[in-house]
């Protein structure tokens, strides 16, 4: 998979024909990101052309993460047996191509238990715990093209740490959604940002790629964390 050092993540809901168009048009204009500067979805230490290349690696990301089979699929528009089976596990990351933010692709969370998934969903939210089935119905549209995808660290004890971390650090936080590029700041987050933060302070030794200033990608979750497993597909 391709590695990225500028990585980074999302939040707003879309509706599906929305995302949809957005997915294949994204505005990428000057215009458009000054705007959302001034929502405060984008932190003022986030350049333009930082922000355009985001946008244009996670349209790149999404299209390998969609062809690629290195994953658990569960939740997907056309995948009725997976659902019923497949019960997360506490460290699992979470990652749908089912909503978008600021022109970039995807969302991501960190399972904090077999049925709750911790996340940030995007503009004026703070992180909070929500249940699969909740995930699966906020981020599942009906024209079966959205999935859900869950990677599972190979050590679950340092899937423990990782989850604990985020438990103790964001779990009914008042940390608020903005993008920017300080991946060590937690009074500001964004939902890929939580799930690498888990990942690089929770175990020790840190079990994901620094350095501790840039972006991650909800789709580039999977290069940055180490040691994810792939040895099951639904």
């Amino acid at each position: 998979m391709v590695s990225l050092i500028l990585c980074l993540v999302v939040g707003i809901f879309l509706p599906s024909s929305a995302l949809a168009q957005e997915n294949n048009q994204a505005n990428t204009s000057y215009t458009q990101y000054e705007q959302y500067i001034r929502e405060g979805i984008l932190g003022e230490d986030v350049s333009y052309d930082e922000w355009k290349n985001l946008v244009e690696s996670s349209q790149k990301l999404e299209e390998i993460l969609s062809n690629s089979t290195d994953f658990y699929e569960v939740y997907s528009s056309d995948a009725t047996m997976a659902r019923a089976s497949f019960t997360p596990k506490k460290g699992d990351v979470i990652i749908t191509n089912g909503t978008s933010s600021a022109g970039i692709l995807g969302h991501a969370g960190i399972a904090t238990s077999s049925s709750q998934i911790l996340h940030i969903a995007g503009k004026g939210e703070n992180p909070k715990t929500i249940s699969f089935t909740k995930w699966h119905s906020d981020y599942t549209n009906k024209d079966r093209s959205s999935w859900t995808k869950v990677y599972r660290h190979k050590n679950s004890s340092v899937a423990d740490h990782a989850a604990n971390w985020a438990i103790e650090k964001y779990k009914d936080s008042n940390a608020q959604y903005k993008i920017t590029p300080n991946l060590a700041s937690t009074d500001v987050t964004y939902c890929s940002k939580i799930v690498w933060q888990a990942y690089y302070y929770g175990p020790v030794p840190a079990e994901a790629n620094g350095p501790t200033w840039g972006y991650r990608l909800p789709y580039d979750l999977p290069d940055t964390i180490h040691n994810l497993s792939y040895q099951h597909t639904y």
